[in-house]
């Protein structure tokens, strides 16, 4: 929970119209949102979550998606913020629907390269094994990560610099925080299931984070709004960028 004193996130707003909050991912921060070219009619409050970016100065991380949530829900409640919309990159949408949970100002949820199910066993042991590697040698573990998030990593060598530049600045204390946090997060399939018209999943069809297969099994069994994109793995901002403009402004309305 937060205490008294707890600073808000560092954010940017642009733009005007209806209120979109968009949420980066693990490792990322609100420039990954550049690459989207969103029309002036929507309101872009673009946010870094804890750790990340230029969000607190100590540089910590957070011990659960929920805690994330409190903090991203603090920072619009001082902007005065209501009745918003969320886009959540991987770890931005864990948040969103943290979110969605605890707000009713919340109103829909894009999911993009996301999902809502809890990390298995094998997942949880490999989030620690990333938690323990950074640690250890946080630039190794940058080198190797990072480019495997692309469908091709080579045709994005500016976008994978880039990020890889960004990470190098996070503490890396607060990465492994980060990484235990997300592999202890609930499954809010149960939630998704019940909220069908208020969430969109983009899915990248390549992605090499979010399996495919099990998110179109998820979607044949919970009906929520699914937009597939070809030759994209997990940073469709980057890979396909038109089309997650166009999927995301067609479900907003």
């Amino acid at each position: 929970m937060l205490r008294e004193g707890d600073q808000y996130l560092n954010y940017s707003v642009s733009g005007k119209g209806h209120p979109v909050v968009f949420l980066h991912g693990f490792l990322e921060s609100m420039t990954m949102w550049d690459f989207l070219d969103f029309p002036e009619n929507i309101s872009q409050i673009r946010i870094d979550l804890p750790g990340h970016g230029s969000s607190l100065n100590d540089k910590k991380g957070c011990s659960s998606m929920k805690e994330m949530a409190e903090y991203v829900k603090y920072t619009l409640q001082r902007l005065n913020i209501d009745c918003y919309d969320i886009v959540g990159h991987s770890m931005g949408g864990y948040v969103a629907l943290e979110l969605i949970k605890i707000d009713k100002n919340c109103q829909k949820v894009v999911l993009m390269n996301s999902n809502f199910w809890s990390d298995d066993m094998k997942k949880q042991r490999d989030r620690k094994r990333v938690a323990e590697i950074v640690v250890r040698n946080k630039m190794l573990f940058l080198y190797e990560a990072i480019p495997n998030l692309f469908l091709d990593p080579e045709k994005n060598t500016e976008a994978v610099q880039g990020l890889i530049k960004e990470a190098e600045a996070m503490n890396a204390v607060s990465i492994a925080e980060i990484s235990i946090a997300m592999s202890k997060r609930n499954d809010l399939s149960e939630l998704v299931t019940d909220k069908t018209d208020r969430i969109l999943v983009i899915q990248g069809v390549e992605d090499s984070i979010v399996p495919v297969d099990r998110m179109r099994a998820a979607q044949m069994k919970a009906g929520f709004a699914y937009k597939e994109l070809s030759n994209c793995g997990h940073m469709a901002h980057v890979e396909q960028p038109n089309e997650v403009i166009k999927a995301t402004l067609n479900f907003l309305g």
